[in-house]
């Protein structure tokens, strides 16, 4: 806009301004008071034009308005939106001046109006928007909302914008368009119908049942025994039982049928389920045969595995060393064999 056309805008409410003012000699009445009011605020939507500060006078302009509707400060106001580029307010509010100004502003001014007009509308776009489903639908431009009541076409300055088309149970439609200055366009945004949602009634959880069984506590067990020190000359079948004392404690006692010889021992586990290590300290007592004349007793501490495929059977590998003193020395008995748990 042109510093000439800046100041016969300024000027626009120059009658308008004085033709209110109060006498002095006499208490303003509320229609004076208010008058004085909107002079207030247009002088200084005035002074913030001439700065630039197009949207602060744009502000002081329309509450001008509010308070003394004037035909002129229509004007105010389109020349305001005009230099912000609001091209669509600007539109608005210089056709408003054009009609409600006729027999009360000189038809100069609006001649101005219709030219200033004439320029807006030589430098903007317009889109016509046609929404499908159109009930219950919102448009929106550039990603913000623009509400129910439209006026079509759209007005828009040059660049590339966005249409989108909104609606409850329907997918978006969307539309991009770059613009140029005196475009007319005319799109169609048909938002599909999303399908039903099924709802999935919940499932019953089935009460589930755990059927426990009462834990194995006996066993009964044979296996074959051997001195790893005298592996070629020694050798013996053996029967055993235990009882288990909770998860990790047992007490048990082994024959040895041959070598007449019991090994009451205590073990213990260590770790593992299935295949399980445990500790075992026992005491090997050998009883007087024929080629033994003496009956005496050990001392031992091993480790042992144990490998339980199912609850009721287990393979058991034992390996101790035992010390019966300076007559009988050390040996180390070893034994494997198999057991049933009750």
């Amino acid at each position: 806009m042109t510093i000439s056309k800046r100041m016969l805008l300024a000027m626009s409410l120059g009658l308008a301004t004085s033709a209110g003012a109060a006498p002095k000699d006499r208490d303003p009445t509320p229609a004076q008071t208010a008058q004085t009011n909107a002079d207030r605020y247009f002088k200084s939507g005035v002074a913030l034009f001439k700065e630039g500060k197009f949207a602060e006078a744009l502000a002081e302009f329309q509450r001008a308005y509010e308070i003394a509707p004037h035909p002129t400060v229509l004007y105010n106001i389109a020349g305001c939106h005009r230099e912000l580029s609001h091209y669509a307010e600007a539109v608005k509010y210089y056709e408003r001046f054009l009609t409600e100004g006729k027999g009360k502003v000189p038809a100069s001014r609006l001649t101005t109006a219709q030219t200033e007009l004439d320029g807006i509308l030589a430098r903007i776009a317009r889109v016509t928007v046609t929404i499908a489903p159109e009930d219950g639908a919102t448009l929106l431009l550039d990603g913000q909302p623009l509400g129910t009541l439209l006026e079509m076409p759209l007005i828009l300055p040059p660049g590339e914008h966005k249409f989108t088309a909104r609606s409850a149970g329907h997918a978006d439609a969307e539309r991009t368009l770059r613009l140029a200055s005196g475009d007319e366009v005319s799109i169609e945004l048909a938002m599909p119908e999303l399908p039903p949602e099924v709802v999935v009634a919940p499932v019953p959880s089935e009460r589930l049942v755990v059927i426990t069984h009462p834990p194995r506590r006996f066993q009964l067990g044979a296996g074959f025994g051997t001195n790893l020190r005298r592996i070629s000359d020694s050798g013996a079948p053996s029967i055993g039982a235990s009882i288990s004392l909770g998860t990790r404690i047992e007490l048990g006692v082994d024959a040895v049928l041959v070598a007449y010889a019991a090994i009451p021992s205590i073990r213990i586990k260590l770790a593992g389920n299935a295949l399980a290590i445990h500790a075992v300290v026992a005491v090997p007592i050998a009883f007087a045969d024929d080629g033994m004349t003496t009956t005496f007793a050990a001392g031992a501490v091993g480790l042992g595995l144990r490998y339980r495929p199912v609850p009721a059977l287990a393979f058991r590998l034992e390996t101790f060393a035992s010390y019966a003193g300076k007559a009988h020395g050390t040996t180390v008995p070893t034994f494997l064999g198999g057991e049933l748990w009750f």
